[in-house]
């Protein structure tokens, strides 16, 4: 892939350059200078990134993508390239993700290139427009989870593109508000009907098993042993229960897992809880922690054994954000989804983008055709 600094649009300034890999030890020191003066979330962060190099990516088929201002790197992504019927088609290219519906399951949101701080937009308009004039011999690019609020939709528009996209809220709880207006969430966030039914619940497990108990993984030995028994009760529930494959049935996914619990700290990365009754197992919890923020990963419930005592999962999530308010983050994002359970949860909600940039041409027609059928949003 070739460079260019002589793009005539506003990002001209811009150095944007797709390359091979360097050594994982490299980009990681390289990765880590940046992400300390950006506002990244945990995805764009070398913990996950990092992980997921080593466990998941197809290291032949990545390209760093860099942006470059007076020589200075004010941007990092990763893209994976992708090509179909027998890698004799065009490349379809990816951003922070392989193109395998099973690699693809860990589920990344709050996307983007890892920027510096106030150079957001510009670098994803940068990188785009290379893409447009510098690139050859690709169909799409995928920009995957994005922010909505990060994504600058009137800069990317260009008469040699087509912008597609779907969209799904992203429920999350302002804890920081609640702490500035000393305010308790539970009596002051969710509805009256929800009220009633954590109230239920929590009186039918206490009456059922015994008093309630929140603990925490400290040690690595502890947050593997969370995790391997969320992912048995989740399995569980799914593969037997729902009928449906967990979020945990191959195990790339374990593998990935595990190493990101390897290298995560007490601070930052995978946080894991479980909530008991009596000593009798409700479930666990699995979090990404980050900058203040906690964002709700997965869950296991233990619903063979307390699953008639009402709506445990409502429980557990409720003692987790009340958990999180108490030892001072500032937000408890939900993740993307329209479930029921969030939007009774949150406080307020943004919007989450799965862009498709794709050249016009026969070609993009073609998938035009095929993303419409499948509920996708053709931009203007």
């Amino acid at each position: 892939m070739r460079r260019s600094g002589d793009s005539v649009t506003p990002s001209a300034r811009h150095d944007v350059r797709v390359e091979q890999l360097p050594p994982l030890d490299l980009l990681e020191t390289q990765w880590r200078a940046l992400e300390q003066q950006s506002r990244g979330s945990f995805f764009q962060s070398w913990m996950w990134i990092g992980t997921w190099l080593r466990t998941l990516c197809p290291l032949r088929r990545a390209r760093l993508l860099s942006v470059h201002v007076e020589g200075r790197v004010v941007g990092l992504g990763i893209v994976v390239e992708q090509r179909r019927w027998f890698a004799l088609g065009l490349k379809h290219v990816r951003l922070h993700q392989v193109g395998d519906r099973v690699a693809d399951s860990i589920t990344v949101e709050f996307n983007g290139v890892l920027s510096l701080a106030g150079h957001e937009d510009d670098v994803l308009v940068a990188c785009v427009d290379h893409f447009e004039r510098h690139e050859r011999h690709w169909l799409t690019l995928y920009l995957p989870g994005i922010d909505m609020d990060a994504l600058p939709l009137e800069r990317l528009r260009s008469p040699r593109l087509r912008l597609q996209r779907t969209s799904s809220a992203t429920p999350y709880v302002d804890l920081a508000s609640l702490r500035l207006g000393h305010q308790d969430y539970v009596t002051t966030v969710p509805g009256s009907r929800t009220r009633a039914n954590l109230r239920r619940t929590a009186r039918k497990l206490i009456d059922q098993f015994g008093p309630l108990a929140c603990c925490t993984a400290v040690t690595l030995a502890d947050r593997v042993e969370f995790f391997d028994e969320l992912v048995r009760l989740h399995q569980a529930h799914w593969d037997e229960d729902a009928g449906e494959q967990g979020a945990f049935a191959d195990p790339r996914i374990i593998a990935f897992h595990h190493a990101l619990i390897a290298a995560s700290t007490q601070e930052t990365g995978v946080h894991l809880m479980r909530l008991e009754s009596g000593g009798t197992i409700v479930g666990y919890l699995y979090h990404l922690v980050w900058r203040g923020i906690a964002y709700f990963y997965q869950a296991g419930i233990n619903y063979r054994q307390i699953g008639g005592t009402g709506s445990p999962g409502l429980l557990l999530l409720s003692t987790a954000i009340n958990e999180f308010a108490g030892h001072g983050f500032d937000r408890y994002e939900l993740m993307a989804g329209n479930a029921e359970y969030k939007r009774s949860l949150a406080m307020a909600e943004g919007r989450m983008a799965w862009l498709s940039v794709d050249r016009v041409g026969w070609r993009a027609r073609i998938v035009d055709l095929y993303r419409r059928r499948h509920g996708q949003e053709i931009l203007p």
